[in-house]
């Protein structure tokens, strides 16, 4: 007798099926396939049938089959492979993940330049970038995600591209989701936004409200990055639903469709989560972003409404209820700048402190503590935002 499907199972495209996966649910009857069961670790042979069948995504459960994860781990068992040009060597993995995250905001730039001049866009590149950030976040978790807290006022679109496919697949490994497909929904949010390239800049940077005609049009951008997709050789069929669909929600107040529920896979619907997430801590020519401990307060308000609340609870265990890049106060009336969350202990992160409330000056050397190896008289109190501080978390990372 076939268990059913465990709620670790994952739904995937057919596409990203690979040999050594356990599938769990095909989602058509057992008299309606070839297969003698319903559950099985797949081969490239029974993965050929399954596409010859039309069938366009099933459920695989990660804790089965080769190479799944000891002891249901969270980490999934195979690290993403390294391109070798661009490996760290022996360097300062912090200095390497800051510079690759500044790389990749560089390439994406110069590609959606490209996509505006109505220049094809380089799917492959875009894939490159995604590999290389996987290779990053693997090694670095903690860092890839602070890094993403560095910001500038006029390189939004840009910024936003690079840390939606981080976050995305920060949040995919958490789930444990195969590694090619986390690769692929790395690529999907770095190009998620793209139909924004087709808006005027004018509707892109305004401080004030939209008229009813400009607010049109960005409720338009999701459908014409898909458009834009669809016509790009390379670009798969995840890439293009979450262009167009992160901006629908689950209650079906979302745009351009108005889709809700069930019509919403699992990856538009952490794509939704993620987007808000960032946006909402961006700093941009009219936004000086909020400190991501709000960013979190605000996905969760919107939980079981237009946000997956499952999902959310998850992302908040993914990044940590003090996410990488914030700003805290402690127990000691000092201020300190979160380095890496603890997944056990989510209110006892590694942080940096760097300021003295009482006395009113920086703390030079800055020391490093983690708060989840004793240090009782260094409690995080609450979050602080810091512009009511003056104190850019990023200088300290």
């Amino acid at each position: 007798m076939e268990t059913p499907p465990s709620k670790e199972a994952v739904e995937v495209p057919v596409e990203d099926l690979r040999p050594g996966m356990y599938l769990v649910e095909l989602g058509v009857k057992w008299a309606m396939h070839p297969f003698l069961h319903n559950q099985f670790e797949l081969d490239t042979a029974s993965i050929r049938k399954i596409r010859d069948l039309g069938i366009t995504r099933v459920k695989v459960d990660p804790r089965r089959g080769r190479g799944a994860a000891d002891g249901g781990s969270a980490k999934e068992a195979e690290p993403p492979p390294r391109r070798a040009s661009k490996a760290k060597g022996d360097g300062d993995g912090r200095r390497w993940a800051r510079q690759l995250t500044q790389e990749a905001r560089s390439a994406v730039r110069d590609l959606v330049r490209d996509a505006r001049a109505g220049r094809a866009l380089r799917m492959q590149d875009i894939d490159e970038i995604s590999e290389e950030l996987s290779v990053a976040l693997y090694e670095h978790p903690d860092a890839m995600l602070a890094f993403g807290r560095i910001r500038s006022r006029d390189q939004y679109t840009y910024q936003h591209s690079v840390n939606v496919g981080v976050l995305l697949m920060a949040f995919a490994r958490y789930l444990r989701m195969p590694e090619p497909h986390v690769r692929a929904l790395g690529s999907a949010g770095i190009v998620h936004d793209i139909g924004k390239t087709l808006l005027p800049d004018a509707i892109i940077a305004k401080p004030g409200p939209l008229t009813p005609e400009e607010y049109q049009q960005v409720k338009d951008h999701p459908w014409r990055g898909a458009e834009l997709l669809r016509q790009t050789p390379g670009a798969t069929s995840l890439a293009v639903r979450i262009a167009e669909q992160h901006h629908e929600r689950i209650d079906g107040t979302g745009y351009p469709y108005g889709l809700s529920g069930r019509e919403l896979s699992i990856e538009t619907r952490m794509a939704a989560i993620v987007d808000v997430y960032d946006a909402v801590t961006a700093i941009r020519s009219y936004h000086r972003g909020r400190p991501p401990t709000e960013g979190l307060r605000i996905i969760a308000s919107e939980a079981g409404q237009a946000l997956d609340a499952t999902l959310i609870r998850r992302f908040v265990r993914c990044v940590g209820i003090y996410p990488p890049g914030s700003l805290v106060r402690l127990s000691t009336g000092k201020l300190a700048v979160v380095l890496e969350a603890h997944k056990r202990a989510a209110d006892k992160p590694r942080v940096r402190v760097v300021y003295d409330i009482s006395a009113e000056r920086m703390i030079d050397p800055p020391p490093i503590l983690d708060l989840s190896q004793g240090h009782p008289a260094h409690r995080i109190e609450r979050a602080e935002d810091p512009a009511s501080w003056a104190l850019p978390p990023e200088r300290f990372l």
